[in-house]
């Protein structure tokens, strides 16, 4: 097939969202597929402004170059990042009617945005002043508008986990024959080397990989660990995350907690293996997950994951057997939880090879060929 990606990230196959675009429209092309790509640098952007640049900017942005593109050539599939594509989905069906549009997800806005509703207000995240916090509700107002447009619009949408394929289904009425949850992938070299054994020293090491973002719920994150650092003092704890968030993280974290934490910033896939594979203890309890690559990772080292029931977690975790899974907000449970890891080394044996186990099932092969057997499975609807 002659495919066109189209995402408003930069290439970086070492990034969250940007790098299961990168990977995927590898393992497409490793299956023979041709595959053309237009990143942010070709997209362009004037508009810095987070949300006008979503609201205004960046559906004229996707529905221009999918114009010239499939006037210059003839596609298959134009698959494109995010809802804010549904004006290039109109213009694909006018300019190349035989072209089918797939709208991808790395966690559908108006699920996100209903699921944090209720944690904001818990937590209080928004220090802005009222006329910003009305501004803000206006524009997000605004911006749903281009969720339920994607939903008409286009021909096919993929997702990562079951939660928001639920969403699109029942909430936004899209048939089910045009959603299809693919979930991602640890990196191949993850998966190619056996995870290392567990040991005690493993398992005193305690791990969190994400971004400080509300949505990640970094206060559930850093009270588990202070918990945890009350009550067994041989336990050791690292934070990967943007280096310019440690000020924040360390605030969260009480002075015993703060003492045996490190904080380490982004990094390679290759150096954040090593990282996983010298912890034995995973932490990951998440609002919302669009999938959450960083626990699939995990697994893939052999570590024990403790998250809370989203996104990827919900479909890939069986709860107690290759992971555990709490609710999400309760950071009583998620340390509980990780205490009686730690406490019973022939359960996390058991848990640590069952989590690689589960983790060798995941591959960008097997991603890329669930990916084109959509398209055409909506190619065959369209000519239907």
């Amino acid at each position: 097939m002659r495919i066109l990606f189209m995402a408003d990230v930069p290439y970086n196959p070492h990034s969250g969202a940007a790098g299961t675009e990168v990977q995927t429209l590898e393992a497409l092309r490793a299956l023979g597929h041709e595959v053309d790509a237009i990143w942010s640098d070709t997209l362009g952007r004037r508009i810095q402004h987070g949300n006008l640049h979503l609201l205004f900017e960046l559906p004229r942005t996707y529905a221009h170059a999918a114009a010239r593109a499939v006037r210059e050539k003839k596609y298959d599939v134009v698959h494109v990042n995010q809802p804010h594509g549904f004006r290039a989905a109109r213009i694909v069906h006018q300019l190349s009617p035989g072209t089918v549009f797939i709208h991808r997800s790395h966690g559908f806005e108006l699920n996100v945005e209903e699921t944090l509703r209720p944690w904001r207000a818990i937590y209080g995240d928004d220090e802005r002043s009222a006329v910003r916090r009305m501004s803000s509700r206006a524009l997000g107002s605004l911006l749903d508008r281009h969720g339920r447009a994607i939903a008409r619009e286009a021909d096919g949408h993929i997702v990562s986990s079951s939660l928001d394929a639920g969403f699109l289904r029942d909430r936004l009425g899209v048939a089910a024959d045009k959603v299809a949850v693919i979930p991602q992938a640890p990196p191949e070299s993850y998966t190619r080397t056996a995870a290392p054994p567990m040991t005690a020293e493993r398992l005193s090491r305690v791990l969190h990989v994400a971004q400080f973002a509300f949505f990640k719920a970094p206060m559930i994150t850093a009270a588990a660990m202070n918990q945890l650092a009350a009550v067994d003092r041989r336990l050791q704890f690292t934070w990967v995350c943007d280096r310019s968030s440690e000020t924040a993280i360390r605030a969260l974290l009480t002075a015993e907690a703060n003492e045996r934490m490190n904080v380490a910033a982004w990094t390679t896939q290759d150096a954040l293996r090593d990282l996983y594979d010298a912890h034995g203890i995973f932490l990951f309890p998440s609002f919302f997950e669009g999938f959450g690559k960083a626990f699939l990772e995990a697994m893939s080292r052999g570590l024990c994951v403790v998250a809370s029931d989203a996104g990827g977690m919900h479909d890939v975790i069986e709860s107690g057997r290759n992971g555990i899974l709490v609710a999400p907000g309760d950071a009583n449970a998620l340390a509980a939880e990780a205490l009686s890891i730690v406490r019973d080394p022939e359960r996390a044996l058991r848990m640590s090879a069952a989590a690689a186990e589960t983790a060798r099932a995941y591959s960008w092969e097997r991603v890329a060929r669930e990916t084109a057997a959509f398209y055409q499975s909506r190619r065959n609807a369209m000519r239907r």
